[in-house]
């Protein structure tokens, strides 16, 4: 580089803290002049200053909304490292003069879908074991009960289902590959037949899916085409003893089928997310015994999140240093992003 980027930190100090290790702000300081607010919140006025005459910025949870006043004092605007999931919020009023400008846009979905598998994987195992309801018979003074024991069940020949081969999906789907599963199947519209071959999986309907699983685990974007995607018509289709997870999004749920479903003990659930956040005190998915309800933690809630800091500015310095950019989002399937 024949002249250091003038790169805008568009997060809080706390956000900083909590998603960039010193290191990497360091690496970032090295390669760049860096502008930082050092402040509790980015108001759209800090903002504002931070990026004139901006050659790129990372941006992360709580960063406000841009507009063309915004673009507007950032001619030369390059990059936008988003170091968070979603970019549709931040960027909706501008998406179309991002576009015009060529300005490159990266997330860290990958960075945080790897904590998301992980935290899948562990929940399904867990589930499968039944580790949740022996630990409360434990409690109460009972050793390998016989009927808990009979609701158990392994890896070893079981049928996964996955929904959504995304990068969530993807990753799960390379950690499945590590047991002796009967197979892997993925309902996902988008994915190719040649792309299904290259994962190893088979790709089906969302009703065989439903049907042939022993395990469901939900990994599709929240979008108006995936809206309760999941309901009372392919709920029903799932083989009894069946495990359905979702540490996606509540909405693709309707959660009063899933609900329905679930007080026939028919079907056990791992639930990460819900419609709404957090679920009223007497929602059902509370107390109902065949439930395992965690508080949106599947993500990017401790180490994981100096991932996701890392990741951003490892994109920033790849595009400065004219090396390809590995997570660039894709502004033309705006529709199909979450």
């Amino acid at each position: 580089m024949s002249q250091r980027p003038k790169i805008a930190v568009l997060v809080s100090s706390q956000m900083k803290k909590d998603c960039i290790a010193d290191e990497d702000f360091q690496r970032l300081k090295n390669f760049s002049e860096v502008v930082f607010g050092e402040s509790s919140s980015v108001t759209y006025e800090l903002m504002l200053k931070l990026m004139k005459d901006a050659d790129g910025c990372l941006t992360g949870w709580g960063t406000p909304q841009f507009d063309k006043q915004i673009l507007g004092v950032a001619p030369q605007l390059k990059i936008i490292a988003h170091a968070a999931g979603t970019i549709k919020p931040m960027l909706e009023k501008v998406r179309e003069e991002i576009k015009r400008r060529k300005i490159v846009v990266t997330n860290a979905t990958t960075s945080l879908g790897i904590g998301v598998a992980e935290f899948t994987l562990g929940m399904m195992l867990m589930t499968m074991k039944r580790a949740w309801w022996f630990k409360e018979l434990t409690k109460e003074g009972k050793w390998q009960e016989k009927e808990e024991r009979k609701k158990s069940c392994d890896p070893y020949n079981a049928t996964i289902g996955i929904i959504g081969a995304s990068k969530v999906g993807r990753h799960l789907i390379k950690l499945l590959k590590q047991f002796d599963l009967k197979k892997i199947l993925v309902f996902d519209p988008y994915l190719s037949k040649e792309d299904a071959s290259k994962l190893g999986v088979e790709k089906t309907s969302l009703e065989e899916l439903m049907s042939s699983s022993d395990v469901i685990s939900l990994h599709a974007p929240s979008t108006q085409e995936t809206k309760w995607m999941i309901n009372k018509n392919n709920l029903k289709l799932m083989k009894d003893g069946a495990i359905f997870i979702n540490t996606a999004r509540g909405a693709i749920v309707n959660e009063k089928d899933l609900i329905e479903e679930l007080k026939t003990g028919r079907i056990t659930a791992c639930i990460d997310v819900t419609d709404t956040e957090p679920p009223s005190l007497d929602n059902p998915l509370r107390t109902l015994p065949n439930v395992v309800l965690t508080p949106h933690i599947a993500g990017g809630i401790a180490q994981n999140r100096l991932r996701v800091g890392k990741h951003a500015i490892d994109e920033i310095e790849r595009f400065f240093n004219k090396e390809k950019i590995l997570y660039q989002v894709n502004l033309d399937i705006w529709d199909q992003l979450a």
